[in-house]
């Protein structure tokens, strides 16, 4: 046998998961994930990626990217995991969803301007206003296949209270967590409310990998690392650390 033979062999022969590195491009998405000024991201699920890649010993590589872009990366294979994901029959065509669930429950919240004259006490009253959306997230299921409310797709936060505060919408609808914690970042908080209805729901949120990864190889892996981090409480200390865990 000649030595490209065996060179051929030995290759043909290593574990597809044998890689040295995980890859997770992801949008900005504070605190759960923040885009930093060089690309990287920082923040609270990549504070769980990192525990995972280390015990799964691979580096850690991140990249921020648009939502949208972020889903192509996980379609094409060029990202191998992604966090902060509702499950649904779109993903699950090029994604393989990893039990157990990291979070359980998603708030809700629909923003409104200071001074906003609107009462919104219900999910009823939501039929009379024009809501921020960002495009491609989903938020409880009853409003994401509500086709009689009129939804205003936007690219990111900044966008959605830009067009609040110019009554171009009504309100923005966001997780609790998320839209408190961007407000106050962004020195804006005094300028909108919480309206008094919200929406808290069961609604699992996940770690995806993408189904062309070689990473999906080692799911019942991370399966099991997962579990181990729930039980001990460590993912709600990370949570906690950022004085998170009652608002979510």
């Amino acid at each position: 046998m000649t030595w490209l033979r065996i060179f051929l062999c030995l290759l043909l022969s290593y574990p597809a998961w044998a890689q040295q590195t995980l890859t997770t491009a992801n949008a900005h998405w504070p605190p759960w994930r923040t885009i930093e000024s060089d690309g990287s991201l920082t923040g609270i699920e990549i504070e769980l990626l990192k525990v995972l890649s280390a015990r799964l010993d691979l580096q850690l590589n991140t990249k921020g990217c648009g939502w949208k872009r972020c889903l192509k990366h996980m379609l094409m294979g060029e990202s191998d995991v992604m966090t902060g994901l509702y499950r649904n029959a779109e993903r699950e065509q090029y994604m393989t969803f990893v039990e157990p669930a990291y979070r359980s429950f998603q708030s809700n919240c629909f923003y409104l301007k200071r001074d906003s004259q609107f009462d919104l006490n219900s999910y009823q009253d939501l039929y009379s206003l024009t809501i921020a959306v960002q495009s491609k997230v989903a938020y409880f299921k009853r409003f994401d296949q509500d086709q009689g409310l009129s939804k205003h797709e936007v690219i990111d936060d900044l966008s959605a209270f830009r067009l609040l505060k110019g009554q171009r919408v009504d309100a923005v609808v966001m997780s609790c967590v998320e839209g408190d914690y961007f407000l106050k970042e962004q020195g804006i908080a005094s300028w909108f409310k919480h309206a008094d209805y919200r929406q808290q729901t069961q609604r699992p949120v996940y770690l995806a990998i993408s189904k062309l990864s070689p990473l999906v190889e080692r799911q019942q892996e991370i399966s099991n690392l997962l579990q181990a981090m729930l039980d001990s409480g460590e993912i709600d200390a990370l949570i906690a650390g950022k004085q998170l865990a009652g608002s979510n």
